[in-house]
């Protein structure tokens, strides 16, 4: 695993906050880009109050050192290297950009993203680190192959160097690792340890396949909407279960409540939780108040209706269940858009989406959840 010294900067956009940052000022946020031996992860945010919390939990875990800058007070030297004024988190070598960080507003979820773009695109292991790549990330996934397998290398590079920022990736050749994972070569494992989920993929020929395989092995039980997941999560075709709530703490507590009844349903629903800071205009698109939070909705994509979970009702697994039954055996109606006459045989969509992939239709995958049977 490569390790190199490392400086993480935030640079902070809006002009007025309810938490001390400790800024550092422009000549010494210039002098931190300058050394040759760092790398530095640069942040913009127009809403720091939902972050600085999340901010403050890694900078005693990061294994980089984490600073910030304040745009508001410094507009040109955040313009000088691409900040816009939306948010945007950024991590730097050398002085150059190197990526963009894409995840949620959670402490482990960028502790993570600044470990993983600290290894190889794809590490090489043997039997003895096996243990610990497979728990070194959220998602990780692992190629067993035989030695002088170039071709299935080749693809297993060229995937992962799509997604190389999103999930960590590892390949091994010791015969040790197979039989451990009893396995026989070609086989790419996805392992995801905060669900304790496993699938496998075996037809290791085509890049499309695996690369189809990649997006849908790593979705979480209960996912985390982001810009750049929102699509691939609508091309399952799966009615969405959309989850709003305005803190970090408050949607982990709800993935903890509806973690039964999203493991129920993995295949069939795409449950998702939402920081509303991330989406300002979708609670509205689904009828929802997005002064009223938590707040709920289920876009029922195959016949492109919305309904709206009712205000006031609880977050557990069997309430929402429960509900889901009465909208899927007609007992309630979906919302009708203001000024919309309708039959509710077609209500007009306003989020799209497009075809339909299960992860069971794909050749060569197998798929264990959380220790259950194969489906």
């Amino acid at each position: 695993m490569l390790r190199f010294a490392a400086t993480a900067i935030y640079l902070y956009a809006s002009v007025s906050f309810a938490y001390a940052w400790d800024h550092l000022a422009e000549s010494d946020f210039q002098y931190a880009l300058s050394k040759k031996d760092s790398t530095i992860v640069v942040a913009c945010n127009k809403k720091s109050e939902h972050l600085e919390t999340e901010w403050s939990l890694a900078v005693p875990e990061a294994q980089v050192p984490l600073i910030s800058i304040n745009c508001a007070v410094n507009p040109n030297v955040c313009a000088s290297h691409g900040v816009p004024s939306s948010s945007t988190v950024k991590l730097f070598k050398h002085g150059e950009a190197k990526s963009t960080y894409h995840g949620p507003r959670r402490a482990s979820a960028l502790l993570a993203w600044i470990n993983r773009l600290q290894r190889p695109m794809v590490s090489e292991i043997n039997a003895a680190a096996l243990e610990d790549i497979k728990k070194a990330d959220e998602t990780v996934f692992i190629a067993y192959l035989d030695a002088g397998d170039e071709g299935s290398k080749a693809i297993f590079a060229e995937v992962a160097g799509r997604y190389h920022e999103e999930f960590t990736f590892a390949v091994t050749a010791d015969e040790v690792a197979l039989t451990a994972e009893k396995v026989t070569a070609p086989t790419v494992k996805c392992y995801k340890p905060l669900d304790g989920d496993t699938h496998e993929f075996t037809s290791l020929t085509d890049a499309a396949a695996l690369e189809a395989f990649v997006k849908e092995a790593s979705r979480p039980v209960i996912g985390e909407l982001l810009p750049h997941n929102h699509q691939r999560f609508l091309d399952r075709g799966w009615s969405m279960v959309y989850v709003f709530a305005a803190t970090e703490a408050e949607r982990s507590k709800i993935r903890k409540e509806l973690n039964k009844v999203a493991r129920s349903y993995y295949e069939s629903l795409t449950l998702v939780t939402v920081d509303p800071l991330e989406f300002p205009d979708l609670p509205a698109k689904l009828g929802l108040d997005p002064d009223a939070l938590p707040a709920a909705a289920v876009h029922q994509l195959s016949k492109d209706r919305i309904y709206p979970y009712p205000k006031g009702r609880g977050w557990t697994s069997s309430e929402l269940q429960s509900w889901g039954l009465d909208v899927w055996q007609g007992r309630i109606r979906p919302w009708t858009p203001p000024g919309v006459t309708t039959t509710y045989e077609d209500l007009g969509g306003r989020i799209k989406a497009t075809r339909k992939v299960s992860i069971a239709n794909i050749p060569g995958v197998k798929i264990r959840v959380g220790g259950r049977d194969e489906l």
